[in-house]
């Protein structure tokens, strides 16, 4: 249709970026001596949809290097939803990430941390307290068997790589 033509042929245009894209495959440098592998989960939600993308933190003797291991992202659904569930369900999708890469990385993980932007998920996740409606208690109670509570921070969003999952990037912007 006229209304999206001008969207795909961007889009089409913006494939031909595609050769420049590089994304390293191997997760810790050579010749590092390592120390302890951590995971960092970082969670977005937003009105065009939702993501995560998880990375895996080296530190070795002098130095930290950090990784993509994976990372998902949905489109928003079309019924109406909420900001705040659309951030809530990213941060569930991190957690069962976190339960996944646990199981399937072959390295001792001795740190793990989730971030958000999202200050009600963050109250959700800490209130032991509240009753929740349906929705948000079903991911709250899943996001506490795979997770604690104190591993949830809170980062801006301008600085969670995640933001780029729940908006949407170019290639040549990626």
């Amino acid at each position: 249709p006229d209304g999206l033509k001008h969207r795909w042929e961007k889009w089409q245009r913006d494939c031909d970026n595609l050769p420049d894209v590089r994304i390293a495959r191997c997760f810790r440098p050579q010749h590092m001596q390592v120390k302890k592998y951590e995971l960092h989960h970082f969670s977005d939600g937003s009105s065009s949809g939702y993501g995560q993308c998880s990375y895996l933190r080296i530190v070795g003797e002098d130095s930290a290097h950090m990784s993509l291991v994976a990372a998902k992202a949905r489109v928003a659904p079309s019924k109406i939803t909420t900001i705040p569930r659309l951030e809530l369900t990213a941060a569930y999708v991190s957690a069962l990430m976190s339960h996944t890469l646990k199981e399937e990385l072959n390295v001792p993980i001795e740190g793990e941390y989730f971030w958000t932007d999202s200050q009600i998920v963050l109250s959700y996740i800490n209130n032991e307290a509240k009753r929740f409606h349906v929705f948000v208690a079903n991911r709250i109670s899943k996001i506490h068997q795979l997770s604690e509570p104190k591993q949830w921070h809170y980062i801006s969003t301008t600085e969670n790589p995640a933001d780029h999952a729940s908006r949407g990037r170019t290639i040549k912007e990626l």
